[in-house]
């Protein structure tokens, strides 16, 4: 029985051996050696008997009903664990709002083993917060209107020296294994979009659907990983002609201080890609394949306490009867460890599209950078706190000057 089935059971048991306890107690010793009848012994004994035996049922009906509910409670090879966030702050020069908001998220992680070495993973997330519902968004903000909804789910085992991960809700960096920046990323460069993460090549936000990805960690340090992703395989199918499809190649190498890799996606339609910032109709397009070459690496020299990383990135988008023209991305980030916490600061530079008659010219952006702290109260709980601001690019059509500050509070079980 487990401990806390017999914990549970105690103070039951007590309360059945009380009024049993008491009628023993009528009999004490003098009492019984003055019986001279064997036969009044025997009764005696018999009586103690009978009482024994109701307890001893009752004990087993109880532990039935335990077990009962045990049988509708979680897996013992099942764990929950997630986080709340709460995140306070305003953007100066936003097309939302400039008012001081308040929004929240709520995620919750389940991981189930049925054998030991696999896992089949569901993520439900909501909150009130994100972009566009509000401008002041980071990394911890979540959508869903306040419903809670299923955003991952996957199904991940081993064969033979390879990890294979596939299900209907598959993100394209959910098994892989390729590193190429190790920035924190915690505030509003991560969490907004309006020009900060237009062209997050190698992170491919919103690249989620059925799909299935093969990934291994040799010995030597290196790592490489394969993916196919079907974002409308609900509706029109995977690895079909209306489909949209993305595949994904990874390779790298992790050292003991210092890593980089490359990584490789061919998309069928990165419109909802982009759809955060600008919409293909917006632009006068029905769709835009694509296909993005990511490169990066990072460096702690020493010991951990300070880590740099660097990116950059390139998209190469196909429309028919138009020509366009690449698009690049480059960011630089640095965390510090300071007392209980870490000092965070990057910079970023991004393009979009200018559509002018048939052809899509690349249009700088500008340059955004942002600077915050984020203290650890303890291994549950942490507050980050920060500003991230732009740097004017005149030649843009589609620059936004913008003041984020801010902060969140994370609590983590």
């Amino acid at each position: 029985m487990k401990l806390f089935q017999k914990l549970l059971i105690t103070p039951a048991v007590l309360g059945l051996m009380t009024p049993f306890a008491s009628s023993a107690n009528e009999l004490n010793l003098a009492e019984v050696s003055s019986y001279s009848s064997s036969e009044e012994v025997q009764s005696i004994n018999e009586f103690n008997a009978k009482e024994l035996a109701v307890t001893n049922s009752r004990i087993d009906g109880l532990e039935a009903e335990l077990n009962n509910f045990e049988a509708g409670s979680f897996s013992e090879t099942t764990t929950m664990s997630g986080s709340a966030s709460f995140q306070v702050g305003a953007v100066d020069g936003s097309t939302i709002s400039e008012a001081v908001t308040a929004t929240y998220s709520y995620d919750l992680d389940l991981n189930t083993t049925f054998t030991g070495d696999d896992n089949l993973y569901v993520g439900i997330e909501t909150g009130n917060g994100g972009f566009p519902t509000v401008d002041f968004a980071l990394d911890s903000s979540g959508g869903g209107s306040d419903t809670l909804s299923v955003t991952s789910m996957y199904y991940q085992f081993p064969l033979g020296s390879y990890d294979v991960a596939v299900g209907p809700l598959l993100d394209s960096d959910d098994l892989r294994p390729t590193t190429l920046s190790k920035y924190s990323d915690k505030f509003f460069m991560a969490g907004s979009n309006g020009g900060l993460t237009a062209a997050d090549f190698y992170y491919a936000p919103g690249i989620t659907g059925a799909g299935v990805a093969v990934a291994r960690t040799f010995d030597n340090g290196f790592n490489a990983s394969a993916s196919v992703i079907g974002m409308s395989a609900t509706t029109d199918g995977l690895l079909t002609k209306e489909g949209t499809d993305t595949f994904t190649l990874s390779a790298g190498y992790d050292g003991e201080n210092y890593g980089l890799g490359i990584i490789y996606s061919d998309m069928d339609d990165i419109c909802s890609f982009i759809a955060g910032y600008q919409t293909c109709n917006s632009l006068g397009l029905s769709g835009i394949s694509a296909n993005t070459t990511s490169f990066g690496g990072y460096w702690t020299p020493n010991e951990g306490k300070t880590t740099l990383s660097a990116s950059i990135g390139v998209a190469s988008g196909e429309v028919t009867g138009a020509t366009v023209e690449d698009i690049n991305e480059a960011h630089f980030g640095i965390d510090h460890e300071l007392g209980k916490g870490v000092l965070s600061a990057a910079i970023k530079s991004s393009e979009f599209y200018t559509i002018i008659g048939s052809t899509a010219y690349a249009d700088a952006l500008g340059e955004y950078a942002e600077i915050y702290y984020t203290y650890d109260m303890n291994d549950s709980v942490e507050i980050t706190t920060g500003v991230s601001f732009s740097m004017p690019d005149n030649n843009s059509i589609y620059w936004l000057d913008k003041t984020a500050v801010g902060a969140s509070a994370t609590f983590k079980f």
